[in-house]
């Protein structure tokens, strides 16, 4: 559907597109999703539950006395704000370069997986600086990974997750342990992980200690998941040398608490994304029209959303340093 004015025009196609990149190909790059599951909120603007350790605990009396009434708990919360905010980007398909392509559609489509991929690595960037600025206490490891023979990941992570469950109560296959790819690899190589594979895998089937998959390092940590990020960002501007780095840093590792997506706000959660869906029913909006005067039709795709942590520092999330 060629644009022909400069009447933005909404094209749910697209946006299924963008949706399909989601599960396919950004889903192996970037966790951003999962580390700030989305929460559909009505608004652009709403409160949300802050929980602290003083009411998240706490045993309430369930008996009731002859001629009584039952004890009545309220849940009550400190309260934060959610705003969210418009992002965006346009990407123009020349008459040019449309010509390459069999038809405008797929065309359209090229742009599409390009915006999709620049919003989705700003989306990483926002959720990684928030983990990172959350105010975490640092816990160092006990040697550094990267020292294969006398490096503990498990020990350390082991140690994350006993806190997490005097913290909160929950058990560890609630959790997710974030570990960014540097990481991840040196974890794989230490005497300890590799001694461990020994035990819980049958290496008869093919399985490389040293090339276990995130699933497969979870099922040894008897976790929820195991997030290993791989989206990397060039900090220099354009034309000058590339300076390449981790969105996630290396040598930090979160241990967390996250909802699901189809859950409410009063479902413990370290991080969430509101969504403002009364702004759009599609996620992401993407939208074309004419730009006669450059010669080209422009894509563009917008969704309006909020990244808010949610618990009290320490309470839904652990922070393992300077592995």
């Amino acid at each position: 559907m060629r644009p022909e004015n400069t009447t933005a025009i909404i094209r749910p196609a697209l946006s299924v597109m963008a949706q399909e990149y989601d599960a396919d190909k950004a889903a192996k790059k970037f966790i951003a999703m999962i580390a700030a599951p989305k929460y559909d909120a009505p608004n652009q603007i709403g409160q949300f539950p802050i929980m602290n350790r003083e009411n998240f605990k706490k045993r309430a009396e369930t008996a009731r006395g002859s001629g009584g009434a039952f004890n009545r708990i309220t849940g009550e919360y400190g309260n934060g704000t959610y705003n969210c905010e418009d992002h965006g980007i346009e990407f123009p398909v020349d008459d040019r370069k449309r010509a390459q392509h069999k038809n405008l559609f797929d065309a359209e489509v090229s742009a599409t997986k390009i915006t999709r991929f620049q919003m989705l690595l700003n989306r990483e960037y926002r959720v990684s600086q928030a983990y990172a600025n959350a105010g975490l206490s640092n816990t160092n490891v006990s040697v550094a990974w990267s020292t294969v023979a006398t490096g503990v990941p498990l020990t350390d992570i082991e140690t994350g997750l006993e806190a997490l469950e005097d913290n909160t109560g929950w058990d560890r296959s609630d959790m997710t342990v974030i570990i960014p790819r540097a990481d991840f690899k040196e974890a794989l190589l230490t005497d300890q992980v590799i001694n461990k594979s020994k035990y819980t895998f049958r290496l008869a089937d093919g399985v490389q200690p040293s090339q276990l998959s995130a699933v497969q390092f979870a099922a040894m940590l008897d976790v929820k998941q195991v997030l290993v990020p791989k989206g990397t960002i060039d900090s220099k501007e354009e034309g000058v040398a590339e300076s390449n780095s981790q969105l996630w840093a290396a040598g930090v590792i979160y241990i967390v608490i996250l909802a699901e997506e189809t859950e409410d706000l009063d479902t413990p959660s370290f991080m969430r994304m509101a969504l403002n869906v009364s702004y759009t029913a599609e996620a992401p909006i993407v939208e074309t029209y004419r730009d006669e005067p450059v010669k080209a039709d422009i894509v563009r795709m917008e969704e309006d959303t909020d990244e808010f942590l949610q618990g009290e520092t320490d309470l839904f999330g652990y922070k393992l340093t300077n592995t």
